[in-house]
């Protein structure tokens, strides 16, 4: 799979045709609706106005083209430092939370991250309430307070989000990569920040750095902005030009020269790193001159598709016919405008990484063939004509991801192209091609290898991870400079899969899916729906069996067969991926999930391959092997998580039934053979029951045939059965429980649980609100005021239509008892809190939930996902938003007074919460027993 590059960070919201706005031709599809207006103003802020009176969220970002790489040396972390403080108030809005709570109180989210070379900072809310919410979000950029005494807090809290990611492997292995650099290279320094290297005994000193930084970096001409609202493009410009234009503007220094990646004698080098999980792969990084002028013909997505190819002949498909690797993938980081980084990642098996050097001639092997034979413009023509048909067709994304894209975008190309760019390529440039591919050579590489149990010779700084640098061994470094093509590589073959016909269909649309079909052992769904403007169609197909969660070993068996479906497919299906055809399929409580997606013209041959290769395709014992073994490295690999996602695992462990944890699986997996598993496929298939939806650019005749084809496959010589649900566990019906994990993390974590007593909608509704009405105050004073921990989280988290709550933290200071006790005298606030709340604010937060639930579905895909969801739990009116809301509105703060004592009250009575802590802990016997199942009386047992 090819990696797209920076161009490609807007690849999802970004569109081509022609409009004028202002003097200004702005490049946009046909199929964009929204008017766009760019801005300078007179403090030279460049900025981009859209329109979208259609829009279910107003958004806005500001990118500032300043990140981590900025930072001074002796205060690495300050740009992300900075990034923190700027939140908490400002001279016109100085309480510390106010932006934020203004933002959750009208149904909007908000956050920001610090790159090497940006810093971005967005945010969404109900579109009534864009010029009051972009008002406090202009005073950061003009009056932020830097107040002294929150600059031991923030310390703490950037602290807090380096060690909750201190065992993160892939955080690990750029530690180590990032030692390797040239030692003047400014992506070589630490970017996170921690208490060491923000000297955070030093507060004074700290925020003089900071305001030193921000006086340098922040000025108008140094920032683009983003805003999208229902309003007028006049009503919009007129907004943005009276809250922007205070922003001081002034001469950014020019950044100093930045040297090459490496020096000149660094390469070629192995770089070996020590993982923590039990995983294995292989990276090859080879420094190329900067492809940032080049995006009309786009060397590095024509050389990473050819590359990263997974279809017949390609190298990812001889080196897993040779049993070395499981994955690949290809493309370019850290484009710094002089150099870039072009990488070639591949996940190793076992027998890969002991012969990696196997792997590497493969590599270089297939490198000589496209020399060779590569550059042909068929390629080129293929990614051409399917970025030109994704332009033509392409659907919305969610507004605060757009206007984020955008902003950042918007440093690198013009207004008029921002767009357009990512997807322009009209310009066949073989030459250029030859001439980035000669840089992909071994003596101008670093071979990059990560697994467990290297010998290394020393430990990178921050994050202490074990690496070992050294020289390619010589009679390796001449045999990759003349190695031999190989006869199991060759070029793409033409693509079929390619759509010829792009017309939509001519039926009426349907609002809701239709039930054509309702017979023992098949259901299906139907919904012609061109809506969206684009000829793609939705199939998805859940293949039921009771014996896919009979046991723990036949969970495992129905996850090594929906992989080892999966991977005899891959080759087929890659081209058709490249064709904007793609399909998912994986395994569930109940059986088997296919989801195909795309451009309908040829989704009927990639079906009918994968229903064949699921009934009758040969499975083999070596692919069973390796991919056993994934399994087992995969569920090993759970206990080395971040304590507060254990936690998580474990609470949907103890809550749903059947389920069993990693552990328990992992036993079971030990004695499992291939005979094992081709005894499951055929016992799988013996009794079913299928549900099928098939939506979008798609007749009703269509849909017809595709059920008789798949009933035609998989039901010959299956017995229609019912499939039940899974159940989830009633707390009610059990003691007071905390569970006890041992972690490997120095952070403590606790995930604590409030189960709704009912699973109506009613009662979804109220603990929709109720999370609405403590998530930002939960966050504000355990995190931002205690300093508890950087993930700090209150979620609303539904079981299988049961409603939850669920609070949860990660600290690097607390025992998870204090956790515990804090989270509880939180709570015992909330009765006071709710009594004392002005109407108003209750009222705003119930419009926020409802605006949450009334969300529009930006594409048919989205769409297709919550019909889905309403055929699961048998919604025949496809209304659940619609009960939610109707409930919502109807509403009154005394009802909602009523709920906080019934729920709190069964919290206190029925303590549940799961601490992970690194100290050794004695287990309390875990309640979810057969026993219990058998005796308790579980209101929420399914159908």
């Amino acid at each position: 799979m090819f990696i797209a590059t920076r161009l490609l960070c807007i690849l999802f919201v970004c569109v081509f045709s022609t409009q004028i706005f202002a003097s200004t031709a702005i490049l946009k599809s046909p199929n964009d609706e929204r008017q766009y207006r760019s801005l300078k103003l007179e403090n030279g802020l460049r900025v981009l106005l859209v329109s979208d009176p259609g829009t279910d969220k107003a958004a806005a970002a500001m990118d500032v083209a300043v990140g981590s790489a900025d930072d001074p040396k002796e205060y690495q972390g300050l740009a992300h430092f900075l990034e923190h403080m700027l939140f908490l108030g400002t001279e016109r809005f100085p309480e510390a939370g106010a932006y934020q709570r203004f933002i959750s109180e009208h149904g909007g989210h908000h956050n920001a991250f610090t790159s090497l070379e940006n810093t971005n900072y967005f945010f969404d809310v109900t579109p009534e309430h864009l010029t009051a919410a972009l008002e406090r979000f202009a005073q950061q950029f003009i009056s932020p307070l830097f107040n002294p005494e929150y600059v031991r807090r923030e310390v703490n809290a950037v602290h807090s989000e380096f060690t909750s990611k201190i065992k993160d492997d892939g955080r690990r292995l750029y530690s180590a990569v990032k030692q390797v650099l040239h030692p003047d290279h400014p992506y070589g320094k630490f970017s996170v920040g921690n208490l060491s290297t923000l000297k955070a005994n030093e507060e004074a000193a700290l925020r003089s750095a900071m305001l030193d930084f921000y006086q340098q970096h922040y000025a108008a001409s140094n920032m683009r902005l983003v805003v999208l609202g229902k309003q007028n493009l006049n009503t919009l410009e007129k907004t943005v030009r009276q809250l922007f234009a205070p922003i001081r503007n002034f001469e950014v220094s020019a950044p100093s020269p930045v040297p090459d990646f490496f020096k000149p004698e660094q390469l070629p080098a192995k770089l070996e790193v020590n993982s923590i999980k039990d995983q294995r792969s292989l990276m090859l990084a080879f420094p190329i001159p900067s492809t940032f002028k080049h995006h009309r013909s786009k060397p590095v997505m024509y050389l990473a598709n050819l590359l990263g190819h997974e279809g017949d002949g390609s190298l990812l498909a001889s080196l897993k016919q040779k049993g070395l690797a499981d994955s690949l993938s290809a493309g370019s980081h850290f484009d710094n405008k002089h150099q870039e980084i072009f990488t070639l990642s591949l996940g190793l098996t076992q027998q890969g990484l002991d012969n990696y050097d196997a792997v590497l001639k493969e590599i270089f092997s297939y490198i000589r063939l496209i020399e060779q034979e590569g550059f042909e413009k068929r390629h080129f023509t293929e990614q051409a004509r399917m970025l030109d048909v994704s332009f033509r067709f392409q659907e919305k994304s969610e507004p605060i991801h757009f206007v984020s894209a955008l902003a950042n975008a918007l440093h690198d190309f013009s207004a008029e192209s921002v767009l357009y760019a990512a997807y322009r390529l009209d310009e066949y440039r073989p030459d250029l091609y030859r001439q980035y591919l000669r840089y992909l050579n071994p003596d101008n590489t670093l071979v990059v290898l990560q697994a467990q149990h290297f010998d290394s010779e020393t430990t990178s700084p921050w994050y202490e991870t074990p690496y070992r640098i050294a020289a390619l061994e010589p009679s390796l470094l001449k045999a990759l400079r003349n190695v031999p093509l190989l006869s199991s590589h060759a070029m793409p073959e033409e693509n079929p899969f390619l759509p010829d016909t792009l017309e939509l269909v001519h039926e009426r649309n349907q609002a809701i899916p239709e039930l054509l079909i309702n017979k023992t052992g098949i259901a299906l769904w139907h919904q012609t729906d061109t809506q969206f403007n684009t000829p793609k169609a939705n199939l998805f197909l859940s293949i039921r069996s009771p014996h896919a969660m009979a046991s723990a070993r036949n969970q495992n068996l129905s996850e090594i067969l929906a992989s080892m479906f999966r991977d005899t497919l891959n080759t087929f299906s890659y081209p058709a991926y490249l064709a904007g055809l793609n399909y998912q399929l994986y395994n569930h409580l109940r059986g088997l999930t296919i989801k195909v997606s795309g451009y309908s013209d040829k989704q009927s041959a990639l079906l009918n391959r994968l229903l064949n290769t699921i009934k009758y395709g040969q499975l083999t014992e070596t692919r069973f092997e390796i991919i056993k073994e994934r399994l087992a490295r995969k569920l090993a690999n759970a206990q080395q998580a971040k304590p507060y996602e254990q936690a998580f695992t474990a609470l949907h462990t103890q809550l749903l039934n059947p389920s069993w944890d990693e552990i328990t699986r992992l036993n079971a997996l030990e004695s499992t053979t291939f005979e094992d598993l081709q005894n499951f496929r055929k016992a799988f298939f013996t009794n079913l029951n299928l549900a099928i939806l098939s939506a979008g650019n798609v007749s009703r005749a269509s849909s017809l045939n595709i059920a008789a084809q798949i009933e035609s496959t998989l039901m010959n010589g299956a017995t229609p059965t019912e499939v039940d649900r899974a159940r989830v566990e009633r707390l009610h019906d059990h003691p007071a429980t905390y569970q006890h994990l041992t972690v490997n993390h120095n952070d403590n974590a606790m995930v604590m649980y409030l189960q709704g007593s009912q699973r109506d909608h009613q009662n979804q509704a109220r603990m929709q609100l109720l999370t609405q009405m403590v998530a930002a105050d939960y966050y504000n004073e355990l995190r931002t005021e205690k300093q508890l921990g950087y993930i700090v989280l209150a979620t609303y988290m539904p079981l299988m239509e049961v409603p939850g709550l669920v609070f949860a933290i990660q600290s690097p200071s607390a025992s998870g008892e204090q956790l515990v006790s804090e989270t509880y005298a939180f709570l015992s606030t909330l009765e006071q809190k709710l009594s004392d709340m002005p109407t108003d604010f209750f009222n705003r937060h119930r419009q926020a939930v409802i605006s949450k639930i009334n969300r529009q579905d930006k594409t048919l895909f989205q769409q297709s996902n919550y019909f889905w969801q309403e055929i699961d739990r048998k919604n025949e009116a496809f209304n659940t938003r619609a009960q939610l809301i109707d409930y919502l509105e109807k509403m009154s703060q005394q009802d909602m007074l009523s709920f906080l004592k019934e729920i709190f009250a069964d919290a206190l009575k029925n303590k549940f919460a799961i601490l992970a802590t690194p100290q050794d802990t004695i287990e309390i016997p875990n309640w979810k027993n057969q026993a219990a199942r058998d005796t308790a009386p579980n209101y929420f047992s399914e159908y």
